[in-house]
């Protein structure tokens, strides 16, 4: 994205060692890299829709299956939408539809049909506002901070600061929360993490659970897992899961069992899956008197701190999602850490030596104690529906060959056992004879539990290899367009680019012109003088003649015409000023155009799921059509920076009039016979030495339809030869 090579700040891509690599290569891999820019401001429409959002209702369930009623087998739906939780996706029905028009048109905000093209964007603003209402949950996916909507990241518990979700969601949110909307992004680049580390031509890594995930590793990366034993046997006991019939059983379980390891002065570290589940299990052990400390997004600036005394005798810390807190947990706490606070933070190197020597002997006094009563129990609050994250938090104890204890406490209100598999666990119970507050330990639940988190890992893994695929195409395109912007930073002589591009535009004119000779030849001559001095500037002669001139006595007019403008235009700017102009200009006709080229595929995409119905395959017609939309979009480049380079006019500064103002140098284009050029005026580019070549700035004024397409007035010719030709 870089205007200069000096700003580059990637140097290629030869080797790279990722810490905590299956969180980055494999969770992060769900979301594509995004570098994004303001769009349009549209945040008042957030707003309104927002306060539309509850008087729309939900499809009635099933009161006995708790499902939503089934269309392919005639069951009616009642209600304005269906909620797939699994994915965060929203359906209208058709009810629903009719009733967000109504609320619409009653609200003043569109006047006609909903499903007009100036009205549709409102169904996206419905369908993000009804997800950052009903699917989106502070405390939980995100905290509000200094009056910001801030992302907290699932897999560790932290804030993501500086990131938003994409496509207006982040502004559903805002908008949820009555705090100042911020304007929408437009994505400038993007990428996939899997396509980004492939780019590497060798990727190594370490991390403590990849093992379950060596399939994926293999598949997409090509790289193989390797499990080092451990340096000690492992002490710790994983012990079975105890499972309750709700949440509040759950928590109370859970608080008794913190209660009897802290009164015999075990440590106890809680691992939650949310902001929201730590403070709700906070306040209930401050009911029961214990003291704890609490670790989440909203205080992560102690984070070291409280982590380095989670071992320390009879402590009780609470942790949102402990992957990859880097601090190690020691027994008996950290006499580091004390020394530090004891010797005061202005303290000589002697002043900490002696309050070390002090901490030391306490804490080895306090580590065994600590041992004895068992290590760090780690306590489980829900499973995550990743595998590895509960095995990360399991593995915060029985380090080094210490002992320790883990066990996780499961209600069936948990999301993962709701959405995945609590149905079939509920009739089990009632089958077994649960009572309320009762506990169960049964081989065939943890089953259950693991089948339920395979299904996620496996649902996951689609999402990440879909992704892939559809990223895939657009890798290719994203590859051509950066190395050619990169040839265009570093390249000397652009202006050979130029001279080809102007050679084929030549091409373009003569086979039009051929094609029109064979009907009306003194026509042909006069159509061909006006698009050669439309979009080459080249005045060609007048002819009495009623025969058309031959093709080569043609090609070499126009030819030398544009090699004589080609050598004046240099030898009034100089190599130098004329090649960084012309960098500019293609520079700035590639960003935009790219820019342009990722909605389009973007909009394409959405577009091509609808194709499974008429039993195409989307990917299929994705790659077909990206293909095509790539092409005319690389075209277009070529032919617009060739068009402006030729008709640009360039004068010496001593030979302008003097005026107030500089002057803007006009140019009238003629209609384009590929469709992709109106009238444009130059505007101003920065001044190099004697000269100011002008930029210029493209306004179409009317829909684009490429120079082989059909004519849109339905003749059945191509464009170039019917009402491209005007």
């Amino acid at each position: 994205m870089r205007w200069d090579q000096a700003g580059r700040v990637q140097r290629g891509h030869n080797y790279c060692i990722v810490d905590e690599i299956d969180s980055i290569l494999i969770d992060e891999a769900r979301t594509p890299l995004i570098i994004s820019g303001s769009a349009e401001d549209d945040t008042f429409k957030f707003s309104e829709v927002n306060k539309l959002v509850p008087q729309l209702k939900e499809v009635e369930k099933n009161p006995k299956t708790g499902e939503y009623p089934r269309e392919e087998e005639g069951e009616e739906l009642h209600g304005d939408y269906k909620l797939e939780e699994k994915n965060k996706r929203v359906i209208f029905t058709d009810e629903g539809m009719n009733h967000i028009e109504q609320l619409l048109m009653k609200r003043g905000l569109i006047k006609d049909s909903l499903f007009l093209e100036d009205n549709f964007e409102y169904i996206h603003y419905f369908t993000q506002a009804t997800r950052a209402n009903l699917m989106y949950h502070k405390d939980v996916d995100y905290v509000v901070q200094d009056g910001l909507v801030q992302i907290v990241d699932e897999f560790t518990g932290r804030i993501l600061y500086g990131r938003r979700y994409s496509e207006g969601l982040h502004q559903a949110i805002e908008a949820k929360e009555r705090i100042k909307i911020a304007a929408r992004n437009q994505t400038l680049a993007t990428i996939t993490f899997q396509n980004y580390f492939r780019m590497y031509k060798k990727i190594s890594g370490m991390t403590g659970t990849a093992d379950t995930e060596a399939n994926e590793f293999a598949k997409i990366y090509n790289l193989e897992v390797v499990v080092i034993p451990t340096n000690r046997p492992v002490a710790r006991k994983d012990e079975d899961d105890v499972i309750y019939l709700n949440e509040d059983e759950k928590y109370e379980a859970i608080a008794t069992e913190i209660a009897e390891a802290h009164k015999k002065g075990q440590p106890v570290l809680v691992g939650t899956i949310s902001i929201e589940k730590s403070e709700k299990l906070s306040a209930l052990l401050t009911r029961k008197g214990i003291r704890h400390e609490v670790l989440n997004a909203k205080n992560h600036a102690r984070e070291a701190l409280i982590i380095a005394e989670a071992g320390a005798k009879g402590s009780v810390t609470i942790a949102t999602n402990m992957a990859g807190r880097g601090t190690d947990i020691k027994l008996g706490g950290n006499a580091d850490f004390r020394a530090r606070k004891r010797a005061g933070t202005e303290a000589s190197p002697e002043d900490y030596k002696k309050a070390f020597d002090v901490e030391y002997l306490q804490w080895r006094k306090d580590a065994e104690e600590v041992k004895a009563a068992g290590g760090l129990y780690v306590i489980g609050t829900e499973r995550h529906e990743s595998r590895r994250i509960d095995n990360q938090l399991r593995g915060r104890s029985g380090r080094q060959g210490d002992p320790g204890r883990s066990r996780f406490f499961i209600s069936l209100d948990d999301e993962l056992m709701r959405l995945f598999g609590g149905e079939n666990i509920k009739r089990l119970m009632g089958r077994i004879g649960m009572e309320p507050g009762e506990p169960i330990y049964h081989p065939m639940l943890n089953k259950a539990i693991a089948n339920a988190q395979k299904k996620v890992e496996e649902r996951n893994f689609e999402i990440r290899k879909h992704l892939l695929e559809y990223d895939d195409v657009l890798n290719e395109q994203r590859k051509f367009i950066y190395e050619q912007r990169d040839g265009i930073l570093s390249e000397t002589n652009l202006k050979e680019r130029i001279a080809m591009t102007g050679e084929d535009i030549v091409e373009d004119l003569l086979d039009d012109f051929d094609e029109q000779a064979k009907r009306e030849p003194a026509l042909a001559y006069v159509t061909l003088q006006k698009f050669a001095k439309a979009r080459l500037g080249i005045v060609l002669p007048p002819r009495s003649d009623a025969r058309a001139p031959d093709r080569e006595s043609l090609r070499k007019v126009l030819d030398d015409g544009l090699v004589a403008d080609m050598a004046e235009k240099e030898s009034l700017t100089g190599p130098e000023n004329l090649n960084n102009y012309v960098r500019m200009q293609y520079l700035q006709a590639v960003d935009s155009k790219w820019l342009d080229h990722l909605e389009n595929l973007e909009a394409l995409r959405d577009a091509v799921y609808l194709r499974a119905y008429g039993q195409k395959n989307p990917l299929t017609e994705y790659k077909l059509e990206g293909f095509q939309i790539f092409d005319t979009m690389i075209d277009e480049i070529r032919t617009s920076i060739a068009e402006r380079f030729f008709l640009i006019k360039i004068r010496r500064q001593e030979e302008r009039a003097p005026e107030p103002q500089r002057p803007k140098v006009v140019v009238a284009a003629a209609t384009a016979s590929h469709g992709t050029m109106g009238q444009f005026d130059a505007g101003r580019s920065q001044e190099r030495g004697e000269t100011t070549p002008d930029a210029a700035q493209v306004r179409r004024t009317y829909a684009k339809v490429g120079r082989n397409d059909p004519c849109p007035c339905g003749s059945g010719k191509k464009y170039k030869y019917c009402h491209g030709k005007e």
